[in-house]
């Protein structure tokens, strides 16, 4: 399975870091999924990495786009990228939840503006379901900050995330079939705010080989958070990866 991957000091401060904006890079990223799902195997996964950035166009691994704006303090562009979240009830160890019809992943499309100011880097972002999986909307507000300690570059990040109620019930609802099947509550999530927190470590291992870490914590809202199939506050997930820059 595929998965949404992050160059740190790319996707968030791509206008700190002049050294690596026209570069090929490769590399390998693993992932720990903790999904918030009642009675789900965490997930783990890993994937190959391509990118590629000559500010004009770039390719973040599961991520791509065009740049409408890009100086040394704005950066606005047009994007598609992938939506890592999915459910698989051949995955749940309750009866109950293995009854439940699977949640894919799907590409999202939209645009994203971020400003780098004294403080840290504003972002905010804003795209839709481009394959009729959910047909919802997710929309992002974010600030990225930069500690410097060579080798190692820390990205403090805290944001928010605005699912659509089509997101929110495609993910965590329950529908009235999907009731009398499980013998679970119907749910119908409304749309819904999730803050969430992130740090990410950069080592400069050598000139061209980066090593990072990322973990991150989403906090759920309540009409997430009750739904039946959900048994946990949070999603938690951490990222890893080894990356050559060319």
């Amino acid at each position: 399975m595929m998965k949404k991957f992050i160059v740190l000091g790319i996707t968030l401060l791509l206008p700190l870091s002049e050294a690596l904006a026209a570069e090929i890079g490769l590399g390998v990223e693993g992932e720990a999924q903790f999904n918030p799902y009642k009675s789900y195997k965490t997930d783990y996964s890993l994937i190959p990495y391509l990118g590629y950035d000559n500010k004009i166009v770039y390719l973040d691994g599961t991520e791509a786009g065009v740049y409408l704006v890009n100086d040394d303090k704005n950066e606005f562009k047009a994007r598609v990228w992938y939506l890592d979240v999915e459910f698989d009830p051949d995955n749940a160890r309750q009866w109950a939840i293995r009854q439940l019809d699977t949640r894919h992943s799907t590409m999202m499309a939209g645009v994203s503006y971020q400003r780098i100011t004294d403080i840290g880097a504003f972002r905010g972002e804003f795209s839709g379901d481009t394959l009729n999986t959910s047909n919802g909307m997710m929309a992002t507000l974010a600030w990225a900050g930069q500690i410097v300690a060579e080798p190692v570059t820390i990205y403090p990040q805290a944001g928010v995330d605005w699912y659509s109620d089509k997101l929110a019930r495609y993910y965590y609802g329950i529908s009235e079939r999907e009731s009398a099947k499980s013998g679970l509550d119907a749910w119908s999530p409304n749309d819904a705010f999730a803050p969430w927190l992130a740090v990410a470590a950069d080592w400069k291992v050598t000139d061209n080989l980066h090593f990072y870490l990322q973990p991150r914590i989403t906090f759920l809202p309540s009409t997430i958070r009750h739904s039946p199939m959900v048994d946990d506050n949070v999603l938690a997930d951490i990222e890893s990866g080894l990356v050559w820059s060319f």
